[in-house]
């Protein structure tokens, strides 16, 4: 099978492997949390339409874009490290296009890793590239230090509570090379918007309740915040993107509600706002911040 051709020891010799087990070509921490809230969002839905081969989605063309802005950062010479994998949203597309020294797909969802899995299986050719796909915890990744040359997260940390980002992003500067780079795509909200304001009164009220590191809500970042979280890197370089004053997401809205708000009403006012706004005014009204990070 592809795992056995392509989880290449030049690859295992970058991890721990004291701290790693093999399991039907998912390679998995003896660290790992049992279950997450994505193991659950994996077996709830595992056929979510960027998931089904054939499908568009919006996320197709958020993710050609991410590689795109990848490019110059990656080649044939790079040990490439996807931090927070997923489903393989990225790593599908860079392991059928895109040559590079290796690939290591790391996510705290072993469930989510299995639907990757399944998604290289059903590829029309073998990947281009030797790969990994590591379960752990992105905190507590069972990686060498010095170990790889490019670190992406995309959307990962938004997810989690603040402590696990600040220490994720110790790890980061812990594996990565000495001048290589860490690539954060849409992972670091900006609090100054209306989403940013509910998002703090959510987490006031997660606190209250006693819950304040449930995993999923998103939590948002101050550019001061974002800036102290990479001080263990040499150079730090903040990209605003995105668009957005009406917000995304209204708390407490049912499900079916809040997907009708998104398409009905955010996107299209947030979509007809950005085209009237002076491209020199967009910043100030960005969803997140980017960032490009040296060792």
């Amino acid at each position: 099978m592809w795992y056995h051709a392509f989880s290449m020891p030049p690859l295992l010799n970058l991890c721990k492997t004291a701290e790693i087990i093999e399991q039907s070509g998912i390679h998995i921490s003896k660290h790992i949390a049992n279950r997450t809230v994505w193991d659950t969002v994996a077996l709830e839905n595992p056929d979510r339409p960027h998931n089904v081969p054939g499908t568009r989605t919006v996320d197709d063309d958020i993710t050609l874009s991410q590689i795109e802005s990848m490019k110059p950062h990656i080649d044939e010479s790079t040990v490439l490290l996807d931090y927070g994998c997923g489903r393989g949203r990225i790593g599908e597309q860079l392991l059928s296009g895109t040559k590079l020294a290796g690939y290591i797909g790391l996510d705290s969802s072993y469930e989510m890793l299995k639907l990757f899995r399944e998604r290289i299986d059903r590829l029309d050719s073998d990947p281009v590239s030797p790969f990994l796909l590591l379960n752990a915890d992105i905190n507590n990744p069972p990686l060498k230090s010095g170990s790889v040359d490019v670190a992406l997260v995309a959307i990962v940390f938004q997810h989690n509570h603040k402590s696990v980002t600040k220490q994720a992003v110790y790890e980061l500067a812990r594996i990565v090379k000495p001048g290589g780079r860490v690539l954060v795509k849409q992972a670091l909200p900006r609090v100054w918007s209306l989403d940013g304001l509910q998002g703090q009164l959510y987490q006031i009220a997660l606190n209250l309740l006693g819950r304040p590191f449930k995993n999923g809500p998103v939590r948002y970042y101050t550019r001061g915040e974002i800036k102290r979280l990479f001080t263990d890197f040499s150079a730090i370089e903040l990209v605003p993107v995105g668009f957005g004053v009406v917000p995304h997401n209204l708390l407490f809205l049912p499900q079916p509600l809040q997907t009708a708000w998104q398409r009905f009403v955010a996107s299209p006012i947030n979509t007809f706002l950005e085209k009237i706004t002076p491209t020199l005014l967009r910043r100030y009204f960005a969803t997140h911040v980017d960032v490009v990070a040296r060792r």
